[in-house]
């Protein structure tokens, strides 16, 4: 085990434990940050601060002139989603298959289309708001996603502690029941390839 330091992001309070390039949080398991991003936690933070949106590939393109591999990205997103949770980044749809986020602190109420309709690209529908339902589907089936169609009672518990996920007022076994569901599209979806 390397040696224990507190987490890099300034609203949480956690213990990091792990490799030299690889670590991970003990007050969210799903925040697992490589050395890269790590170091460069303040860096990226005042970059967001400073965009009116911006996708993970925007941060990639202009602080790390594109040079992050696969996994580093991967731990680029996980840290934004911790950002999602804590309320210091909002999600603004999709833009080229990739989420866009902005910096919550930019304004209270940020229409999410400007003021200017852009005309859509023939052949590509309008964007919809997505229902609450539908929010709520897209987070339990990103936790599927996620840990590859398993978990154990750990990581059950963590999501169904989460802030985002409990303000939706369902039952445990509801979320349990969309869950299963879920897991098993997944597995079907993966076993048919």
């Amino acid at each position: 085990m390397g040696r224990k330091r507190t987490c890099e992001l300034p609203f949480c309070k956690g213990v990091v434990e792990g490799t030299r390039n690889k670590r991970r949080c003990d007050k969210d398991r799903n925040i697992h940050l490589h050395q890269v991003i790590s170091k460069n936690v303040k860096k990226i933070m005042k970059y967001l601060e400073s965009c009116e949106d911006f996708t993970a590939n925007d941060v990639n393109r202009d602080l790390f002139k594109a040079r992050l591999d696969k996994n580093e990205k991967g731990s680029m997103y996980r840290l934004f989603q911790a950002m999602v949770r804590e309320g210091y980044l909002l999600e603004r749809g999709k833009r080229g298959g990739l989420k866009v986020y902005s910096y919550s602190g930019t304004s209270a109420v940020q229409p999410e289309i400007h003021d200017e309709p852009e005309k859509p690209a023939p052949g590509k529908p309008e964007r919809t708001r997505l229902s609450p339902e539908e929010v709520l589907l897209g987070k339990l089936r990103e936790f599927v996603h996620l840990r590859s169609g398993q978990w154990n009672h750990d990581d059950w518990t963590w999501l169904v502690n989460r802030p985002d996920i409990r303000e939706f007022g369902i039952s445990e076994a509801d979320i349990g029941r969309i869950v299963e569901d879920e897991k098993a599209r997944y597995w079907l979806q993966r076993n048919s390839f």
